[in-house]
């Protein structure tokens, strides 16, 4: 027998009650309640939840940091079979975690990973996904050491990443400056827009650059590991969730507002191109689409020239799009004709 204390309608409301309800929070409500909750007194933790990465001293002299990531990707919610081929997912998994080491400008060193797996999936399948995993983990020099498989119904990936670095020469979210630039590498939105295509069109021709950002990120761990060296910017953040909504967490972290120029953002040919057919705001999935993977980071000033000199050493585009604030002023998109607004909706977030 049920007491009155805990019948049946005061369960039911109990887990309908919205204030207990993750889509009334979403995914970063939820990480704020969690962090909120959790404390350390470890000395040796430098960084724990709210950054791309957990950072830990090791060693007698407390100068080298242990990095530590990991992602999930989950089958129908981060990928779909029907476009992604298994070696291309492999390649993916460990990319969007090499990503969250390069934006403290870290070096990738060992992984493991755990597997979610249906009974009837072929092993063929499996053989092609980490025909892809190994593919990229020989490119950027990190190594399988463990993990766990488990029967699921849907193909869920979780990899931990672990890596090294400086702790003087790290870079976390946190420490972004009023009057500092705020830098964006590649150009975002082509893979929100490579995955819209997919969505509606499937893989077409004349789409495949923007299919394969989608499909197969680029992590910028060059790029980052020579930022942090040369001690050139003050906050950096990789773009996983949406231009916008990754820049409102740097800002979170900095206790910063923003300016950003809408017309400096850079849009690659091909976004130009397939925009169109999608939205009347060209501008749309360059600020709020995720998945980019590419490197948002602010610097002084006086670092322009130079950062513009190692974007074409490294041959990768890094664009000036904004100017850090007081954060009273918030974050603020100024559009060509010279009125700003604050946008209301940010990026992708779970749950909501």
């Amino acid at each position: 027998m049920i007491s009155k204390k805990y019948s049946k309608d005061r369960i039911r409301s109990r887990i309908t009650d919205t204030k207990h309800d993750l889509q009334e929070i979403g995914e970063f409500g939820l990480i704020h309640r969690i962090r909120r909750g959790i404390t350390s007194s470890d000395p040796a933790l430098v960084q724990g939840i709210g950054d791309d990465v957990a950072v830990i001293e090791v060693g007698e002299t407390a100068t080298k940091a242990l990095l530590v990531t990991t992602d999930i990707l989950i089958e129908d919610i981060h990928f779909d079979l029907s476009w992604t081929d298994p070696s291309q997912l492999g390649r993916k998994a460990l990319a969007v975690n090499l990503s969250d080491i390069a934006s403290m400008g870290g070096i990738p060193k060992y992984f493991l990973i755990s597997l979610g797996l249906p009974k009837n999936l072929s092993l063929s399948f499996i053989s092609s996904f980490y025909r892809g995993l190994k593919k990229e983990a020989k490119r950027f020099r990190v190594e399988l050491i463990g993990g766990d498989t488990s029967l699921s119904k849907k193909i869920v990936i979780n990899i931990c990443l672990l890596g090294e670095g400086e702790k003087k020469d790290l870079l976390f979210r946190r420490g972004a400056r009023v009057g500092d630039d705020l830098f964006i590498s590649g150009t975002p939105g082509d893979a929100a827009l490579g995955l819209r295509i997919l969505q509606k069109k499937g893989k077409i021709k004349g789409a495949e650059g923007l299919i394969k950002k989608h499909l197969s990120p680029c992590p910028r761990v060059e790029l980052g590991q020579a930022i942090a060296k040369r001690h050139w910017a003050t906050a950096m953040i990789d773009v996983s969730d949406g231009l916008l909504i990754d820049t409102s967490h740097l800002l979170q972290e900095s206790g910063v507002g923003v300016r950003v120029w809408e017309d400096r953002i850079p849009l690659s040919r091909l976004y130009q191109k397939w925009i169109r057919f999608f939205s009347k705001d060209p501008f749309q999935l360059a600020l709020s689409g995720g998945e980019d993977y590419e490197l948002l980071f602010t610097a002084p000033p006086e670092l322009r020239e130079r950062i513009s000199s190692l974007a074409r050493s490294l041959r990768i585009p890094i664009t000036r799009i904004g100017e850090i604030l007081p954060i009273k002023e918030g974050l603020r998109i100024i559009k060509e004709d010279g009125k700003d607004y604050s946008p209301s909706r940010l990026g992708f977030e779970h749950f909501k």
